[in-house]
């Protein structure tokens, strides 16, 4: 992976940190070798200058821009804006959008083109159902990569001795979008207004799923954030409908699995979606 604007000891980390994604999860064998990443300062111009040429696919941040090439062979992008970001918030930056681009590989192998997917045929093939997933993977992996890279700037380069990383029971998990997702679905007045922030809501889900995701391997949000919004929740989606789409999301931790689990993600997707509803039954 070739790096601009990069200084040394920042490179250091981000390689330390690829060193601790799986290789299921990501083929970095297959892409690095095809990617550069560009830190920059002129984040938002340059942002606005590639959106004639690779039109957002749904996975943009105000962080971080991947410019996926759709070629057998293409070569890929990924621009950071250099404004407010330390080394280790570089790591998880970049580190999200190269699970974007492996999961993004993989899928534009199966359904062909992602720049040419109309409404209808990305529907039918789960588009945006894996959209969500690849946020949720994105952030279980950055999420551990950048915590990983910290525990051994704090210890040392040699791992524990017997072979577990332990971090401060204290984690806050950063609930706030969650939570004024799902004021705005309370305040939502009709169907439509509550539709139109249905998919934000899910996004916030999948992003704090994810983060819960390094430290859990079952649905059980509430045993690690005591904050986890549950009455909010089983008002807005039903709690239930929930946790199977976190769980869900846990078993889908590679591409192959996600194949297997995405009829099952929708299936509770549509369920969420219709307890939502209900409010505005007569």
């Amino acid at each position: 992976m070739e790096f601009c604007h990069f200084a040394e000891d920042e490179i250091r980390l981000i390689n330390r940190a690829l060193s601790f994604i799986g290789s299921k999860e990501v083929d970095l064998d297959r892409l690095l070798s095809r990617t550069t990443v560009v830190k920059t300062d002129n984040f938002e111009d340059e942002c606005r200058q590639l959106a004639g040429y690779y039109p957002h696919l749904g996975l943009e941040s105000a962080g971080a821009r991947l410019v996926f090439n759709p070629g057998k062979d293409g070569v890929h992008k990924i621009l950071l804006n250099q404004k407010g970001f330390d080394p280790l918030a570089s790591i998880h930056a970049v580190v999200t959008e190269l699970v974007h681009l492996g999961n993004l590989s993989r899928y534009n192998d199966d359904h062909g083109n992602v720049y040419r997917l109309g409404p209808d045929q990305a529907i039918a093939d789960h588009y945006y159902e894996f959209l969500l997933w690849s946020k949720f993977l994105a952030m279980k992996i950055a999420t551990r990569t950048h915590g990983l890279v910290a525990w051994h700037q704090v210890n040392g380069e040699a791992p524990p001795v017997d072979g577990r990383y332990r971090f401060s029971a204290q984690v806050a998990f950063g609930d706030e979008g969650i939570r004024a997702a799902l004021i705005a679905a309370q305040r939502a007045e009709d169907p439509s207004a509550w539709r139109e922030g249905y998919w934000e809501l899910l996004d916030e889900l999948t992003r704090y799923f994810g983060r819960l995701a390094f430290y859990q391997q079952r649905p059980l949000p509430a045993e690690l954030d005591q904050r986890f919004p549950s009455e909010l929740i089983q008002e807005a989606v039903g709690l239930d409908n929930c946790l199977a789409f976190y769980g869900t999301l846990l078993r889908a931790r590679d591409y192959p699995a996600w194949r297997a689990e995405k009829h099952t993600l929708r299936r509770f997707i549509v369920a969420m979606q219709e307890k939502g509803k209900e409010k505005f039954s007569i």
